[in-house]
């Protein structure tokens, strides 16, 4: 087994970042995902400290100003952030991390974490990325899922600019996962047999 390696998963929202990472997790018992920080609400099913920690924005302003963070955004309103303590406890046990986050924050971590390998998810068409927002997202205002897509747009110009690129294609998600799988794998186990 090789040294710890970071991951750093992105893509636009709704493309299936969370739902491939998870299904990494139970792969690799020696990865683990850094869990973010975040101002915004738990959606239904999400547990506190386990797929996020909530925080009030006042409690994110000042682990801000104490530079708690390694990088920290605005997207889509709400402040997203990933601590040091974290990233380094890990290491500290020999243990690959898991970033699951947008292309912002993936750009702040990989000016700080340089040997991190980026990984963008890809939609197989815009309209299927609409219509896996539009379903996730039953609740919000045609406005709001517009705005989600434009900022899909901006993102998805720069997937060059990771390492590797995956489609996860509507309907083939075991594809896509088996995929990034592959490439975790050869990272963390490069001399396992085929």
């Amino acid at each position: 087994m090789s040294a710890p390696h970071i991951f750093i998963l992105m893509g636009p929202s709704g493309v299936g970042k969370t739902v491939i990472g998870h299904a990494l997790l139970r792969r690799f018992k020696r990865l683990k995902k850094i869990i973010t920080y975040t101002t915004r609400t738990a959606r239904p099913g999400e547990v506190d400290h386990v797929d996020y920690h909530f925080v009030t924005p006042e409690i994110f302003a000042r682990k801000v100003t104490a530079s708690d963070f390694i990088e920290h955004a605005v997207v889509h309103g709400d402040s997203y952030g990933s601590a040091w303590e974290d990233l380094e406890q890990l290491q500290r046990q020999g243990i690959s991390v898991l970033f699951i986050i947008d292309i912002q924050g993936a750009k702040i971590l990989k000016r700080k974490l340089k040997n991190a390998v980026t990984i963008f998810l890809m939609p197989d068409s815009m309209d299927s990325l609409r219509a896996r927002i539009e379903r996730r997202r039953s609740k919000e205002t045609s406005e709001q899922v517009e705005r989600r897509m434009q900022t899909a747009r901006r993102e998805i110009a720069q997937k060059d600019w990771a390492r590797h690129v995956v489609f996860n294609k509507q309907g083939a998600r075991q594809v896509a996962i088996a995929a990034v799988a592959k490439l975790v794998k050869g990272y963390m186990y490069p001399f396992a047999t085929k």
